[in-house]
């Protein structure tokens, strides 16, 4: 007759199971073969003195691989909070979100130019599947849209096979800066065509250019000088295609449609919250004479140049926003408001941001609130303080 199992023995057993020892040496401990320990073990877990627990192994995969596992899992839960974020200032739903390791949180210059290049490379072939429904797309300006599209031209195919000519259109006029920047709008928007449009020869496409166009009109200019500028400005041809004439024109004269009411995707980055129109090292807004400390006080930041004013200004704060915005030539926030509401039910791209670091979260949260951005590639280091803001904002009354 079998010995009748003793609940201590059971218990003794559990309790050396779960100090991670060996059914080898259990059974040495307590005078068993190792198949009456593999028995009692069971018994244990049917009776609930153990509980089956799975570990990860890290030491079994580089820091590289564990980095891009990280970021690989945060899109579902980080999307869910975005999606209540978009549902607190707007009809739309919250953006599809991208998340790919940060590499390094370094920001000194070198680092982060190392920072963005890695960035691009690892998001790109995501970008171009995005970009495969859109027929005319808007560009931004700075070094992450510079560096995505030159990573493009790595990777993208030397034919085109549905030989579909896609249009990329500037959204910016030029800095106002001595020097002539390769990461304009204008010149990105020539490179993008390139790479999109393999089978057509350079310069034959329908990129069209804002060189002539000063992004924000100096503030030293009277109002009747404003105006007279914004007179020329739409006088330039390109102006006009992109973002229609201010002026009616007479009864019976057949108008085009401008682009910019044609796009359906907007490639762009965001600023930090500290530098608002930062762009080519605040050459902008040195000549166009705003103040940096005081336009930080008075918008959040800008996405694709249009910046989002803070909330609760009072009428004097409102009204020198409002005198930016008057000088402001290139895309207008109704305007990317107006791209995101043609993506809606599974339409177009829509406004697609790429951005990296954590100082960038309070444009992107703002952004997101106000459903302006349908597509989110970012790195982990973003993805972290942006879900604390969420959830900071979550816990305020």
């Amino acid at each position: 007759m079998p010995k009748k199992v003793d609940h201590l023995e059971i218990l003794a057993t559990a309790y050396l199971y779960g100090q991670q020892q060996t059914q080898e040496t259990i059974g040495r401990n307590l005078g068993m073969s190792q198949p009456v320990v593999s028995r009692m073990v069971q018994r244990a877990k049917q009776r609930g003195y153990l509980e089956t627990r799975t570990r990860f192994v890290e030491d079994r995969v580089t820091k590289e691989e564990l980095a891009k596992i990280q970021a690989r899992i945060r899109p579902a839960p980080l999307k869910e909070i975005l999606s209540k974020v978009a549902a607190q200032g707007s009809k739309l739903a919250g953006p599809v979100v991208h998340v790919y390791p940060s590499h390094s949180r370094n920001t000194s210059a070198a680092a982060w130019r190392h920072r963005v290049d890695e960035f691009a490379s690892a998001c790109v072939d995501d970008v171009l599947e995005v970009l495969e429904s859109a027929s005319v797309i808007g560009v931004s300006w700075g070094d992450t849209v510079a560096s995505s599209i030159e990573s493009m031209k790595r990777v993208a195919p030397a034919s085109q096979s549905d030989q579909r000519v896609r249009t990329a259109v500037p959204l910016l006029g030029e800095p106002l800066g001595k020097n002539i920047t390769q990461h304009s709008s204008s010149v990105l928007a020539a490179r993008l065509d390139e790479v999109l449009n393999p089978g057509v020869e350079p310069g034959q496409g329908h990129t069209l250019s804002l060189a002539a166009v000063p992004a924000l009109i100096p503030a030293d200019m009277s109002e009747s000088e404003i105006a007279a500028i914004h007179k020329l400005i739409d006088k330039i041809t390109a102006y006009r295609e992109i973002f229609g004439a201010k002026r009616r024109k007479p009864a019976g004269t057949e108008v085009s449609v401008p682009w910019i009411e044609r796009i359906d995707a907007v490639l762009t980055s965001t600023s930090t919250h500290e530098r608002p129109l930062g762009f080519d090292d605040d050459s902008l807004i040195k000549t166009a004479g705003v103040e940096r400390t005081k336009l930080n006080d008075l918008v959040i930041g800008d996405l694709c140049g249009a910046v989002i004013p803070r909330p609760d200004l009072n009428e004097k704060a409102m009204g020198e926003v409002k005198s930016i915005l008057r000088r402001w030539t290139g895309v207008k926030i109704k305007q990317l408001e107006n791209c995101a509401l043609r993506a809606r039910d599974g339409g177009p791209p829509g406004v697609i941001v790429l951005a990296i670091g954590a100082s960038k979260a309070p444009v992107v949260h703002a952004a997101v609130r106000r459903g302006l951005i349908q597509h989110l590639f970012m790195d982990q280091d973003l993805a972290d303080r942006l879900e604390q803001i969420c959830t900071a904002s979550d816990r305020t009354p």
